[in-house]
């Protein structure tokens, strides 16, 4: 099987991550306006609750099931034994979520009762889900077309059929069932690069120790995001949930994008350290990062430059408690981008789960603390400050574990600072900007624009000034248009 081009899978992964949170977001100022801040929270009280028999169901498949793929990806016979014997395990253990989450419902779930039945059906879809097998083989282009089609198509329905506030368990179904329809759509696809193999216990058993080691660190990271909103649904109001899961949706958009980075890379990374190329995969790796480092300044400085004028603009009024949440949680952004890179490109394919999951289990120990000591007193705020910490401690300590890798940290670092600098300084004159313009909309408009403009002009100036590989592709972009 020939290897994909890494700037083609980075293409169709950044457009799947961004179309899986994007074309949601959509739709968010309607929803904002036709169910209200309050069935919001239900919703995200409900899913946040279901996300853990999800994450159960799916163990630490999506990374250990790719890495695993990857690297045996051009031998047919093997990819197809590998395929099946992580799969059926996939299929045990969701049965068995699926039993579980049965009884949550008749005998704990007393309030919601209905649309957290409607959640379920995403653990129906974890039965299909097999992206990790075709991330594994680097074919990202066909669950790109999949998911566009699919995303697009709820969004239709949900302004079609979704009207007033009871029809929050419309909005639900809609949802989940398109989740469900974007796993069913991809097994049809499955025959062409698997053959049916002959699978035993012992072969299938061999594969729940990596699993697992995987999934530990995941449910640990689950108590930094969804333990949030199941905490502000508990101790807090619906409607704290509610301001927390709009800010959230803001903050992952751009998020996406990076996740999308580190999808792709894993497969590409985990080849080459398979085949021992390790010098070509350290250079990959820096200049990732360092490329990670320009684009998630960026991204978070300018959410919290616009923030005060596309708050109310996108989610209407009601929602001025947003503004706040999402300036302090835009930091977020560079966090966890250096975490998912340096997790994906470098623990993962280098066997280093060990360091992941001390990682996040420090985290979350510091996330759940912070979330009983400042979601009472702060709601959605208390959410937002305890995770970000969380976040902090666990990049810090991936980081302090790798600095005696030979991997250019201070030039990185000197990069990362100029960036920053750089990030600071649009801050301040989109802000001039916003003092001078008029318009909620011309001003956001303007306030974008100017502050887009600044930090790419600034950075390419920078990029000519040391040489930098950024500088000759967009360069060479420049060339193929004027050919």
């Amino acid at each position: 099987m020939s290897r994909g081009s890494v700037k083609k899978n980075l293409g169709f992964q950044t457009i799947f991550q961004i179309l899986n949170t994007c074309l949601p977001l959509i739709t968010a100022p309607y929803l904002s306006r036709t169910l209200g801040a309050e069935q919001l929270g239900i919703f995200s009280f409900t899913l946040s609750v279901v996300a853990y028999f999800t994450l159960v169901a799916m163990l630490g498949t999506v990374n250990y099931g790719t890495r695993a793929i990857a690297e045996v990806k051009n031998d047919l016979d093997s990819r197809s034994k590998v395929f099946w014997e992580i799969y059926l395990l996939q299929l045990v253990v969701t049965f068995l979520c699926g039993c579980a989450y049965a009884v949550y419902i008749i005998l704990i779930c007393k309030e919601n009762r209905f649309v957290a039945l409607l959640q379920g059906i995403s653990i129906v879809a974890c039965l299909f889900d097999i992206n990790w097998f075709f991330f594994g083989i680097e074919e990202f282009k066909l669950t790109v077309t999949r998911n566009i089609i699919i995303k697009f198509l709820t969004v239709v329905l949900i302004l079609i059929f979704v009207k007033k506030e009871q029809d929050l368990w419309i909005y639900t179904l809609i949802m989940i069932g398109g989740t469900l329809l974007s796993q069913v759509v991809l097994l049809f696809y499955l025959p062409k690069y698997v053959s049916l193999k002959k699978i035993y216990y012992k072969e299938l058993v061999k594969h729940i120790y990596p699993n697992l080691v995987l999934f530990i660190p995941l449910l640990a990271m689950s108590v930094y995001h969804t333990m949030d909103k199941t905490m502000l649904g508990i101790i807090s109001t619906y409607e704290q949930s509610g301001f927390y899961y709009n800010s959230d949706k803001v903050v992952n958009i751009p998020l996406a994008v990076i996740n999308g980075i580190g999808t792709v890379m894993l497969p590409r990374m985990s080849s080459l350290i398979h085949e021992g190329k390790r010098e070509e995969a350290n250079g990959l790796f820096v200049a990732t990062l360092d490329g990670v480092a320009a684009i998630s300044v960026a991204l978070t400085c300018g959410i919290a430059a616009v923030s005060n004028e596309f708050i109310p603009f996108f989610y209407g009024k009601g929602y001025e408690p947003c503004i706040l949440l999402t300036i302090v949680f835009s930091p977020i952004l560079v966090i966890k981008s250096f975490s998912s890179i340096v997790r994906t490109q470098y623990l993962i394919p280098m066997n280093l789960e060990k360091v992941f999951i001390k990682s996040v289990i420090g985290g979350a120990i510091i996330n759940l603390i912070f979330n009983f000591i400042l979601i009472p007193v702060y709601g959605a705020l208390g959410a937002v400050i305890s995770t970000l910490l969380a976040e902090l401690v666990a990049c810090l300590f991936q980081f302090f574990f790798i600095r005696k890798e030979k991997l250019k940290f201070r030039e990185l670092a000197n990069h990362f600072i100029f960036y920053f600098s750089i990030g600071i300084m649009m801050i301040v004159i989109v802000r001039i900007v916003s003092c001078l313009a008029s318009g909620l909309i011309m001003k956001l408009f303007i306030e974008i624009l100017v502050g887009a403009l600044f930090y790419l002009a600034i950075c390419f100036l920078y990029w000519k000034k040391i040489n930098s590989a950024f500088y000759g592709t967009i360069k060479g972009l420049f060339r193929r248009k004027n050919m």
